[in-house]
């Protein structure tokens, strides 16, 4: 009798997968919402195995191109998220913990961007973590060079199966979500919650217009951040 093949890992390493994606997580440094570290420095990029089936998709339409994809968060420990729910309680821009939670905490969602054949990011609406009108999800801006590479970026991950989120560009879920559930504990070393810091309360940013569905397209619904 044949051996039964081995399972899929909870979560594998995007770049295992496609090494030509390249990764910088702005947790693991101070490029963020806390402006500090919330991973240890060699944090790995990790998703579903499925995902990051779908991304080398999205990489390989890119590719042709000319272009590649920038990982800015994956996978996301459920302590790191509630650390920025602590720091911005606005369901708009970051998934209340007590409700479903994030879809990073699931494994099934990518904050991403676009590099060029040289990676170096392109022209994008705004930097990760705006919190402004000028980051939703569809750019109405006067430069026709980010229009363009938003579209492009929308394009590939549209074509790969993952959908859009109103409010963040960067922000990608997976459209098989649904097929998964929240990963509550998973090892990794460095990732353990710190003291609450002293005498820097948490940022809290306003919010600009009420929730609704929207995403790549009319037919892309949006999900938790």
């Amino acid at each position: 009798m044949a051996p039964a093949p081995a399972a899929e890992p909870e979560l594998v390493d995007i770049r295992s997968v496609d090494p030509t994606i390249v990764v910088e997580l702005r947790y693991a440094g101070k490029r963020n919402l806390a402006r500090r570290p919330l991973y240890p420095p060699n944090m790995p990029a990790l998703v579903r195995p499925a995902i990051a089936r779908q991304l080398a998709e999205a990489q390989s339409i890119l590719r042709r191109r000319g272009l590649g994809l920038k990982i800015w968060d994956a996978y996301r420990p459920k302590s790191t998220h509630d650390q920025l729910w602590e720091f911005s309680p606005n369901n708009d821009y970051v998934a209340d913990p007590t409700g479903m939670g994030s879809l990073h905490t699931w494994g099934v969602a990518v904050d991403a961007t676009l590099i060029d054949s040289r990676r170096r990011e392109v022209r994008m609406p705004t930097d990760f973590d705006d919190f402004s009108l000028a980051a939703m999800l569809y750019y109405i801006g006067p430069s026709e060079d980010i229009r363009r590479n938003l579209r492009t970026l929308q394009h590939a991950m549209g074509r790969a199966r993952f959908n859009g989120v109103r409010t963040e560009w960067w922000h990608f879920v997976s459209k098989d979500w649904q097929s998964y559930g929240p990963i509550t504990t998973y090892p990794i070393a460095g990732i353990e919650r710190p003291p609450p810091s002293q005498g820097q309360p948490p940022r809290t940013q306003p919010s600009l217009l009420p929730r609704s569905p929207g995403g790549i397209s009319s037919r892309h619904l949006s999900t938790s951040r």
